[in-house]
């Protein structure tokens, strides 16, 4: 250019001429030539604008002339033969991720193996090598089951390896004459993150069963009013065309052979090839009503916010045609979005008490018991009461004691704590009874938090701290009633608890479409109808298949449209395929749910083209009965719908949850067990039994309280009684006689069987081995009365121990109603 007197911004399109391409290339930038810059071959005209002078013309032959043109060939022709570079780039960025995704993957192998254990993730994988290929495995032969004919629904939702497993018990049931049901819908497959496999009801079950399928099609809509039915059979008649279109363009610009090419070309086409329903009889004669209305961004909000602006109004419109709210679900594609619609209607509901209208909702998240700012505060308060002694515990106390506050301040409208208040310490009376709590058993624990608190709680949340206190007690009586424990067992597993509603509960349905598949609402309202119809980034595992790369036989690689011209192309474009099957099949599911009413917004489609709502702009193009307005945005078929109530009075009657009545565990209804009377009026023989029991349950002093919660819990003693108790056992365990068998520097056991060569078994109630295997046997006697037999019994043990190989051996006797040790002198 320089010998010709020209600079790239002398060309077309000036200072973003597609000439500049070479400055980067001399400044070492190594990306690919744009389609720009590739049109530029052989064609002179692609160099400058048509104002170009005679001038211009005259000197961009001459460059063309004087070797341009070989340059830029020779250019395009360098990047289009890069594929053994690209796969060596794309393996290069994650090859540090392959070593440690083995190794995580050998450390956990060595601990089933060290641990006899096995994943239930591993169940599949395991049948399915056992099975390994054979046509009547033994593992079913030796089940003794004997089924003749198999169901399976939901097939769309199979994996591949489940129907490897399932497939010779089909092939065997077939061969012996018998009849299988396969019930599924290649449409519906929205569970690929579980290993869904749609193409094994769209090919590898007539794959596998040529000559043995009659495949039957259920074409009819017994759920959807008939504009609903005839919208759905235009858009997904028109949708996967143009998807596929999309799909074929970039396998076309890819390194994929022929043949592989003409193997996707018409799978998205062929998968919805029987999308068309018929209107049901009973539903002839029902319109229904489509409602669809684009967007558009302006300079004060954005698109979503003002779909957010028209819910309200939708709901109350809906209301006004005879709607109860149950009749209404709202479906988003994600939770966020979901928790977005929730907290409008919640906000609507909360500034127009007045209106006449309801805007109940439930939703996933707000039936999650960790959702209620009550219970979270309540769970925070647990963890400070296990450990006082964490500055952040107590503070973190503080500010959800704060933020609880303020929430109760605001439902009743009056002045909320300020900012001041976050760290502000708890009254001295209220940190005195938390300590009292500290020690109490943890359902105790947290009814006492929650009853010290009470009038802190909004009267809408207590339903959330019953089902918290509920599972505290389920959780106490399956589990070490451990507060730690429970805290963790909460925060890894326990918060997502929801609280169970009656479908017939008058309330809008929130849910992600995931959720919703398979049921069926009068109005549906989707409020962002806008999602990418590719994969979002991610890792998928491909073979390369060409040498050198195949000495790794799966390799981790980042999805993007870079793998097109790798080894990898093969797996990308399945994963495109599937990603596109995926989001195209989400959309079909939500607007399926529908039976009278179906509302959607979404943006109106910018340049960006692998989105839904550019999918969904152009199917509608393709109507030619009801075209969207281009001005308005808004796409409809019929009116809005009038539905028809259902005049049966309901049986459900709905009861405000009022707040419940904490009652202190000493002036509860105690159950006293057969058998088991009173400690104060008992005898002495009794309260001997019942603390040779105790201390049969005690290795070190930390377990004293929890061996008398239990037995306080199951109602053998009453609280008058536990506190007798404690003191005692506190007391005997106290002395400078026994300090050290408690303070847990000696290894115990309780109760252990001691097996002799005469197949007599022996039974010390406690034996401790401490340091140079010094071993103490000690056996507890409830009565009154010291008896040689109780000698002659110590001796025996500690002879056995003896013969065992421990030299240095004490034996004890303790006499608990007498209060009194003896040391046996052996």
């Amino acid at each position: 250019m320089k010998q010709y007197g020209l600079q790239p911004s002398d060309f077309k399109g000036g200072s973003r001429s597609a000439f500049f391409y070479f400055d980067k290339l001399a400044a070492g930038e190594m990306k690919e030539p744009t389609a720009t810059f590739r049109s530029l071959i052989d064609n002179t005209e692609g160099y400058l604008a048509k104002t170009a002078t005679p001038e211009q013309k005259q000197a961009a032959e001459r460059i063309y002339a004087g070797g341009m043109n070989e340059l830029i060939s020779s250019v395009v022709s360098f990047f289009g033969n890069l594929t053994y570079y690209h796969t060596a780039n794309e393996i290069a960025r994650n090859f540090y991720a392959l070593g440690i995704f083995t190794d995580l993957s050998q450390h956990i192998a060595a601990w089933r193996e060290d641990n006899n254990k096995m994943l239930i993730a591993d169940t599949t994988e395991l049948l399915h090598k056992v099975i390994d290929g054979s046509e009547i495995p033994f593992i079913y032969e030796k089940t003794g089951t004997h089924i003749e004919h198999y169901m399976i629904d939901e097939f769309q939702d199979t994996s591949g390896m489940q129907w490897s497993n399932f497939r010779p018990l089909l092939k065997d049931s077939l061969d012996n004459g018998r009849s299988n049901l396969i019930v599924g819908d290649v449409k519906q497959s929205i569970y690929r993150f579980r290993n869904s496999d749609w193409t094994l009801l769209d090919r590898q079950v007539k794959k596998d069963f040529p000559r043995q399928i009659n495949e039957k099609k259920l074409d009819v809509n017994w759920r959807s009013c008939r504009h609903i039915v005839e919208f759905n059979n235009m858009l997904f008649s028109a949708v996967p065309v143009i998807l596929q279109q999309t799909y074929n363009e970039e396998t076309e610009q890819s390194s994929l052979p022929e043949d592989e090419k003409n193997k996707y070309n018409t799978r998205i086409v062929s998968a919805y090839k029987d999308a068309l329903q018929h209107v049901s009889k009973p539903f002839a004669g029902k319109d229904g009503h489509v409602h669809i209305q684009f967007l558009a961004d302006t300079e004060t909000k954005k698109w979503q916010e003002s779909s957010l602006e028209q819910l309200p109004r939708i709901v109350e419109k809906l209301q006004d045609n005879g709607y109860e709210l149950r009749d209404i679900a709202i479906l988003t594609r994600t939770g966020k979005e979901g928790l977005q619609a929730a907290e409008t209607l919640l906000a609507c509901k909360e500034t127009h008490p007045a209106s006449g209208y309801k805007y109940d909702i439930i939703s996933e998240d707000s039936l999650t018991i960790n959702a209620s700012p009550s219970v979270r505060w309540l769970v925070t308060m647990l963890r400070y009461l296990h450990q006082p002694d964490i500055e952040s515990n107590y503070q973190m106390a503080l500010i959800s004691y704060t933020a609880l506050r303020k929430k109760q301040a605001l439902l009743r409208k009056t002045d909320t704590p300020g900012n001041q208040d976050l760290f502000r310490p708890f009254p001295a009376e209220t940190m005195s009874a938390l300590r009292k709590l500290a020690n109490r058993p943890l359902y105790e624990l947290a009814e006492g938090v929650f009853r010290l608190f009470e009038n802190e709680i909004p009267e809408n949340e207590i339903v959330f701290i019953q089902a918290f206190l509920d599972s505290v007690a389920e959780y106490t009586a399956n589990e070490t009633a451990d507060t730690g424990q429970f805290i963790s067992w909460w925060n890894e597993t326990g918060y997502k608890k929801k609280i169970a509603t009656p479908d017939s509960q008058n309330a809008i349905r929130i849910m992600t479409i995931h959720k919703s598949k398979g049921l069926g609402f009068k109005a549906v309202i989707i409020p962002f109808a806008e999602w990418k119809t590719d994969q979002k980034e991610a890792i998928i595992w491909c073979g390369a298949g060409q040498k050198p790369f195949d000495k790794l036989s799966l390799i981790p690689v980042k999805y993007g449209p870079v793998l097109k011209n790798t080894f990898f192309a093969s797996g990308y474009f399945h994963e495109k395929l599937h990603a596109y099957m995926d989001n195209l099949n989400t959309l079909y599911v939500a607007f399926t749910r529908a039976k009278e009413e179906l509302i959607v917004m979404a943006p109106r489609p910018k340049n960006e083209t692998a989105t839904i709502s550019r999918l969904l702009w152009e199917g509608l193009q393709t109507d030619t009965n009801y075209s969207p307005d281009t001005e308005s945005g808004i796409y409809e078929r019929g009116t809005w719908w009038r539905t028809v109530t259902d005049q049966t009075p309901s049986r459900t009657e709905e009861l405000p949850v009022k707040r419940f009545r904490s009652v202190l565990p000493d002036k509860r209804l105690q159950l006293r067990l057969h058998g088991k009377e009173g400690l104060l009026n008992d005898t002495k023989r009794k309260y001997g039994l019942l603390m040779h029991d105790l201390l049969s349950r005690i290795e070190t002093y930390d377990d004293i309280i929890p061996a008398i919660s239990e037995k306080y819990a199951s109602g053998e003693i009453n609280r008058e009684e536990y506190n007798t108790l404690e003191k005692k056992l506190t007391a005997l365990t106290g002395t400078d006689m026994v300090k050290s068998w408690f303070d847990g520097s000696m290894q115990v056991m309780n109760e252990a069987e001691i097996l002799s060569g005469k197949s007599i078994s022996q039974r010390p109630d406690r034996i401790m081995t401490g340091k140079n295997k010094q071993v103490i046997v000690v056996d507890y006697k409830s009565g009154e009365q010291k008896e040689k037999r109780h000698r002659r019994q110590i001796e025996k043990y500690t002879s056995l121990i003896r013969e065992m190989g421990y030299p240095d051996v004490e034996g004890y006797l303790w006499y608990i109603t007498l209060g009194e040790i003896e040391k046996c002198i052996l």
